[in-house]
């Protein structure tokens, strides 16, 4: 009864048991229903934080509106597919970073290799084969596409 109550100040109050939003998605005490909740409610707190913000009331904390709104997209993707999109962005921010040598090619091949193995493979073709292109690679105009053609002008001598 007491683990029940818990749970509906979390969804209720989910500011004071979390510091980031993302802390509500790994909670295991709550059903993704109840994370969903606890989400919505901190939402509405960062909304209004952002527009009292927006209207020249400073000096409080930060909304964390993005946080919150990552946090309940992560609740809609498979867990395989966040983990690869959460290392897939971790590697691309760190390419805009002023890393050089080793440690840039490194990363470099590691992003590549990433979007390989992500890429959903069709019935009949070979375990991470190409994606939907018209050529077997990724789509044209997609992030797939450009993320692979930045990798090969960098690896290009």
């Amino acid at each position: 009864m007491k683990q029940d109550k818990t749970s509906q100040t979390k969804i209720k109050k989910p500011h004071t048991f979390f510091d980031e939003p993302r802390e509500v998605v790994v909670d295991p005490a709550l059903s993704k229903n109840q994370k969903i909740k606890a989400l919505a409610a901190l939402e509405q707190d960062a909304r209004q934080l952002s527009v009292a913000s927006a209207e020249g009331m400073t000096g409080g904390e930060p909304s964390k509106l993005h946080d919150v709104l990552d946090a309940k997209n992560s609740l809609e993707l498979q867990p395989t597919a966040y983990a690869y999109d959460v290392v897939l962005n971790d590697l691309r921010a760190r390419l805009k970073t002023d890393m050089t040598g080793d440690t840039r090619t490194v990363v470099e091949h590691a992003l590549v290799a990433l979007l390989a193995a992500a890429r959903p493979s069709t019935p009949g073709s070979a375990a991470g084969a190409p994606g939907p292109g018209v050529d077997g690679g990724p789509k044209p105009g997609s992030a797939a596409e450009i993320d692979v053609e930045v990798s090969r002008e960098k690896l290009d001598p």
